[in-house]
């Protein structure tokens, strides 16, 4: 008898579940898209970490100099050997600029035509052409080391990674999934959390590459990076593991072409209501100008610490670059929970704005190891606000139009990489001579105009509460509403006899 209860509960199961769509299948998954973001945060460090020592390496036999004399050099008080030194750090400096431009701008048409078309032609589609696209840069990487080919063969690889959309794009189709998946009152935290994933995995990434380049070689860590995205490729591929949460079948064909992705994207800046299209703007320009400092900062991060004083050597390149992620995961989730118990979004934003303004000033006056880690704790906020932004637009934009808000977003991002890029670089690789930490003095000025966009967005949009709060009283049964009405609900509806007491 127990037994046949047991069957008949299995197949009760089963047949809810096959009734299921595939999108309410993967709303009640824990686990999507964090596998996805895991093993490709590996392959996307890696390139970062190992692209200056590579360079450097390579730069520096052109000088007659190997690694090991480079560091001697370095804590070498000797005229000579650091007019040297500055001629090799500026020389890298300008390449990891070169690099950097040459994959960021194929990314800003690439990543706004594919994340558009993925409305339409489904999420897997941002994940696994990015994943390709590293797959052939690393392939391109590992053979320019070991067969030792000329530094622009490098390009290739770049190029190839930009057409393909890049992280940026990967981490849209991610964070589309997401909202896909899961109601207003999660989606922050669960965006949160990938972004977690992202700069906690990264740091631990940092540390292991940092070891294997000083103990084994460059090529090792790019072996590993493949690996994992073929691994990730493996993921998305095999059937039921990351289940697509559009559905194309019920999508006519004429709508899956570039002219309705276009349409698509003319309509999300055309559309007016309540101000959102000024509002979603406005947040997407915080994010560029963020996304730019914070960039900024981690291309030249690696390069300034291998100079003068710091003299990093590779393990304490990625130990130190390890911290500072480490240090921004838990302060992102950490942040973004126990911030929101007293404040709003827009407040937490702004501590986020002023956690990056105290990392910048720290990093421009420290002299020793010891107070790049302090300017990493200092700073551990300083990407609080990026999830909270991605959330808020996922709120006001239609669901129809979650693929073309984050290729906006994914678009935005690699503008504002390409910017930072060469920026960041260009203004180091002209003030190593004199005034090293120069680029991040000008980077703590970025800091009025992300801050001074949270200032117009809290004067005209302050009753979104209001709205959400009007919004939760029409979802709630009858009975539970009680008899009264909060002020600012009131305020919001403009007319509070229509409400049924």
């Amino acid at each position: 008898m127990a037994n046949a209860e047991v069957e008949l509960q299995q197949c009760s199961v089963e047949t809810s579940s096959a009734g299921l769509s595939n999108r309410e299948r993967a709303q009640r998954r824990w686990v999507t898209v964090e596998p996805v973001v895991s093993l490709a945060v590996i392959g996307f460090m890696t390139i970062g970490l190992i692209r200056p020592f590579f360079l450097k390496k390579r730069i520096g036999e052109s000088y007659n100099v190997t690694v090991d004399d480079e560091f001697s050099n370095c804590n070498s008080n000797d005229t000579g050997d650091k007019a040297m030194q500055d001629g090799i750090q500026a020389e890298a400096s300008l390449w990891i600029m070169y690099l950097n431009v040459s994959s960021s701008i194929p990314v800003i048409i690439s990543s706004v035509i594919m994340g558009t078309l993925s409305d339409r032609l489904g999420r897997k589609m941002c994940i696994v052409i990015p994943i390709f696209g590293y797959i052939c840069q690393e392939v391109v990487y590992l053979a320019t080391i070991y067969f030792e080919l000329p530094l622009p063969v490098l390009f290739v690889g770049d190029i190839l990674q930009g057409m393909a959309g890049g992280f940026g794009l990967l981490f849209a189709g991610c964070t589309s999934y997401i909202t896909d998946i899961t109601s207003e009152k999660k989606r922050t935290l669960r965006i949160a959390f990938i972004e977690m994933l992202l700069l906690l995995l990264g740091g631990f990434v940092q540390v292991g590459v940092g070891y294997m380049v000083r103990d084994i070689s460059t090529e090792v860590p790019l072996l590993m990076a493949l690996g994992a995205n073929v691994l990730c490729l493996i993921y998305v591929a095999i059937p039921g593991l990351l289940i697509e949460t559009v559905d194309r079948k019920n999508i006519p064909e004429h709508r899956k072409g570039l002219k309705a992705a276009g349409r698509s994207m003319v309509k999300l800046l055309k559309f007016n209501e309540n101000g959102r299209r000024w509002q979603m703007l406005l947040l997407d320009f915080f994010l560029f100008f963020v996304i730019i400092n914070i960039n900024g900062t981690m291309s030249i991060f690696i390069l300034y610490g291998t100079a003068k004083p710091l003299c990093w050597s590779p393990v304490d390149a990625g130990l130190a670059g390890s911290f500072g992620f480490l240090t921004a995961s838990i302060g992102m989730v950490v942040g973004t929970k126990l911030f929101a118990l007293c404040v709003g979004e827009y407040w937490i934003m702004q501590i986020s704005c002023l956690s990056l303004l105290a990392f910048n000033i720290m990093m421009g006056v420290t002299q020793t190891t010891w107070l790049v880690y302090a300017a990493n704790l200092i700073g551990a906020f300083r990407a609080t606000s990026m999830p909270i932004a991605r959330s808020i637009i996922s709120r006001i934009v239609d669901s129809t139009e979650i693929g073309a808000a984050f290729a906006l977003v994914a678009c935005i991002d690699s503008v504002a990489g390409f910017i930072a890029s060469a920026v960041g670089p260009s203004i180091y690789a002209a003030t190593v001579k004199y005034l090293p930490p120069a680029v991040f003095f000008v980077y703590s000025g970025f800091y009025v105009i992300p801050a001074g966009i949270i200032v117009v967005l809290q004067l005209l949009w302050p009753r979104r509460e209001a709205k959400d709060k009007y919004q939760q009283f029409e979802d709630e049964p009858e009975e539970s509403k009680g008899y009264e009405v909060n002020a600012d609900i009131k305020e919001y509806i403009g007319k509070p006899e229509s409400i049924e007491s």
